[in-house]
Order: C-alpha cells, then structure tokens, then sequence
C-alpha cells in the first residue's frame, strides 16, 4: 500500500484544483450533494483498478456520479442493516431493563448492543470490500457476492485494515484541516480526504484481486 502516492497522485495532476473544487462545490448541494461526491470519489477507485495509481484523478460527470454515488449509498445501507437492527433492539431492552430493574432484560439488551458491536466490526470490512467489488465490475448485485468479497478480505487483510484507518483518517484529520483556514478550505480538504482514501481503495482492491474470479468492467 502506497500512502505517498495516495497523498501526493492529486498534485500531479495540472488540472487538480478544478477538479477537487467542482466536487467538493457539489457536496454543498441538499440531499444529492453526498451522492455526487462520492460517486466522483468511486472514480478514483475504479481508475486505480484499471492501473491508472498516477492519474487517477478524474472529472466531475454529475449525473453518472449522482448514479453510482446513491447506489454506493444503498450498499452501505444494506450491509448496515443487521447492524442497526440488533443495536436498536439491544439498546432497548437494556434501556427498558435498567429503568424498571429487570436483571434478565438488562443482560440480554447487553449481549445484543454487545453482538451489534461485533457484527459492525465485520460489516466495515465486507462493506468495504463489497463497495471495491461494484466499483470494479460496475454491477450492484458484485457488492453482496460474500465469495467474492471475502476472497477479497481473506486475500490480504491488512491492505482493508489500512483502507479503513485511512476512511476514518481523511474524516476525522484531513477534512477539518481545512476549516483552520476557512469554510471554503474545509469544503476543499473534504473532498481531498475522499481522493486520498479511495486512492487506497483500490489498491487495496489490486492487492486483493484473486485470478480468474473477478473481471474488471468498464465504467461508463
């Protein structure tokens, strides 16, 4: 995994202002602006995949973008749904036990916010590796192909580990740094960190690849 590349890929592009601001002007947008954002981000995967590490950044296409980004969305939705469910009823119950002093309905709101826990651990990584798989072969159904996908994880681990310690990096550092200077530096860090992290994605996704069982589509 190329950190530095990840980083640095954006600046060798003569053009990389244009095309980091128009995004990350796009984010502004009510309800749609996320979507834009992170279909254009999904490029940059898919432009890796394709062995393209150097000049992977890429044009803003809002309605191709708009497209991919929703479905991303519902990806991830999908894969957080076990999730959510098993928390909400865990936090309940215990919530419900603790008030009215019922040991029984305490323990078992616990092991459920307990096993919601666990299933979010697992569901970051299969997500991950899932929404890899959709942008690779541009078809919804590769994201909930778990032979695929966990051929992908099981092939190189710590490339995934990384890729999510880099998500979790480009939100809670890169991002921000923009607001030391002002909003706008914010908005522009934003999508930077979303450049940097999915650079990451697909090399983790290169690293992963298993001969023979996953082929690359054109993206349109």
């Amino acid at each position: 995994m190329n950190f530095g590349l990840a980083f640095s890929y954006v600046f060798k592009d003569k053009d990389w202002f244009k095309k980091i601001a128009i995004p990350a002007l796009c984010g502004l947008i009510p309800i749609v602006g996320g979507f834009v954002v992170s279909g254009w981000a999904l490029k940059v995967t898919k432009n890796v995949i394709e062995g393209n590490l150097e000049h992977a950044l890429p044009e803003l296409d809002f309605g191709a973008d708009l497209g991919r980004g929703f479905k991303a969305a519902i990806i991830t939705l999908i894969f957080s749904l076990p999730a959510i469910v098993f928390g909400s009823i865990g936090g309940a119950m215990l919530g419900s036990g603790i008030e009215n002093e019922v040991l029984f309905t305490s323990i078992i709101g616990g092991c459920l916010t307990l096993f919601a826990i666990l299933i979010s651990l697992l569901i970051a990584f299969l997500g991950t590796t899932g929404l890899a798989n959709f942008v690779a072969k541009d078809k919804f159904g590769a994201a909930f192909n778990f032979k695929e996908t966990f051929g992908l994880l099981k092939k190189s681990f710590v490339s995934w580990l990384l890729v999510l310690l880099a998500q979790i990096l480009s939100v809670s550092i890169i991002a921000p740094l923009g607001a030391i200077a002002c909003g706008i530096g914010a908005i522009l860090t934003g999508a930077y960190g979303m450049a940097f992290a999915n650079h990451l994605l697909g090399q983790a996704y290169n690293k992963s690849v298993l001969p023979g069982v996953v082929d690359v589509e054109p993206l349109e």
